[in-house]
């Protein structure tokens, strides 16, 4: 039988509290990939002034890789700590943590002298990263109505296009400013801690200490259905994770090649311009991606995004890499590599029930990049080698393969309410 009964818009009939909770987390979440992202734009100008020239030419995209992959360690860490924790210590106290770690050892890169000193800075500052993005899905997940979920989740991560298109405008901006001036705008996350702290109360769902575990971890790990769906779900997140961030950690590298020897500030510019650019690709992708999974399925439109994605990859390294060539081939990437993302937000948090919600997400998406530590310092040694920056592009392409498998074995979840 056809339903004739007209459908309410997904906005209609949401509470303050809903509104508050949804800006919240997509505010948290731009502040934690703007930060994310500063390393990427100015990793040429910091590791250079601190390495000298000579030596950045012959080891330099080593000692970025390096340093990413501490990166990528940290988050993967923070993912499965403060996932736990959320799900023990609530929501809204360890978004509020999260956000604040991240922010905080941001803005302490400024006083780095040496590579492992920023090494060191960005591991800290993942940790925070990681554990915002489990705690804030779950919280929205959980605080939505049903009806409003594929919305919430493209509004969320929207973040994705909108955290590295801030970044690139401070860049313009700051275009005539040493690379310090980036890491103290990292800073301003902070000041989110205190709306969190005083405006946003904890989810009745997950206010009760009934509605929580005192062992999530053993729990998903002692149950063979949350056990199968973490693992799956892990391999799916580590291909997401590798191949978005092989756009975001190496196309600034391809940029810089396009822009040599022009002056810095103008260099800088284009760098800029040709980021956000690229994540036009991105926001279509992260708004699209949802709205494809109530349509198609989950696992349909994740399939068919790693497809894609490598096509695209291979796109980027076989046309040329020139300032406008560029502007057209990295948004095409970032639409595949980095809008499937959307489908981890609403994904991740329906595989597990309310007890474990955020430590399943929060392993599944974070802890998943343990996979994909080595990447960037595999790339990195062998751009190194053979000079070309399209092997970072060719070894994320290699690896969607590996999320094929998995995606065929994940269950779907399309129309299912979330696991009580």
């Amino acid at each position: 039988m056809i339903n004739d009964a007209p459908r309410q818009a997904w906005y209609k009939g949401l509470t303050r509290y809903q509104w508050t909770i949804l800006f919240v987390a997509w505010l948290g979440w731009v502040f934690d990939i703007f930060d994310s992202a500063i390393f990427n734009l100015t990793k040429g100008e910091m590791i250079k002034e601190m390495m000298g020239a000579e030596a950045y030419k012959a080891h330099g995209t080593v000692v970025e890789g390096n340093i990413q992959g501490f990166f990528f360690a940290g988050w993967a860490l923070g993912g499965l700590l403060f996932g736990i924790l959320a799900d023990r210590w609530g929501r809204t106290r360890t978004l509020t943590l999260t956000i604040l770690i991240y922010s905080v050892f941001t803005g302490l890169t400024v006083f780095c002298q040496e590579p492992w000193h920023v090494g060191v800075a960005r591991f800290i500052t993942a940790l925070g990263i990681g554990g915002e993005w489990a705690a804030g899905a779950a919280l929205v997940a959980e605080v939505m109505p049903e009806r409003t979920r594929v919305a919430a989740a493209a509004l969320l991560q929207s973040a994705a296009a909108i955290g590295p298109a801030l970044t690139s405008v401070a860049l313009i901006s700051l275009s005539h400013k040493g690379w310090q001036a980036m890491y103290l705008l990292g800073i301003v996350p902070a000041l989110i801690c205190v709306g969190i702290r005083f405006f946003v109360k904890e989810p009745e769902a997950t206010s009760s200490p009934q509605a929580r575990s005192k062992t999530p971890l053993a729990d998903i790990w002692s149950d063979p259905k949350w056990r199968r769906n973490v693992l799956i779900a892990m391999v799916i997140g580590a291909v997401v994770v590798t191949g978005a961030g092989t756009v975001s950690f190496w196309g600034p590298n391809l940029m810089d090649a396009a822009n040599q020897g022009l002056p810095t500030a103008l260099a800088k510019e284009r760098k800029g311009y040709a980021t956000l650019i690229s994540h036009i690709g991105t926001l279509a992708g992260v708004l699209l991606v949802p709205w494809l999974c109530q349509r198609f399925g989950r696992k349909r439109t994740i399939g068919a995004f790693f497809l894609l994605a490598p096509l695209a990859a291979l796109l980027v390294v076989n046309v040329g890499s020139s300032y406008q060539t560029l502007l057209w081939t990295l948004p095409i990437y970032s639409f595949f590599a980095i809008g499937i993302s959307a489908a981890l937000v609403l994904y991740f948090p329906e595989l597990f029930p309310t007890r474990m919600r955020a430590t399943g997400a929060g392993m599944a998406y974070n802890v998943g990049r343990v996979f994909s530590i080595v990447i960037p310092m595999v790339s990195g040694a062998l751009i190194a080698q053979f000079g070309s920056i399209g092997t970072g592009f060719l070894i994320a392409a290699g690896f969607y393969a590996v999320g094929l498998v998995a995606v065929y074995f994940a269950p779907e979840t399309k129309g299912q309410s979330l696991p009580a």
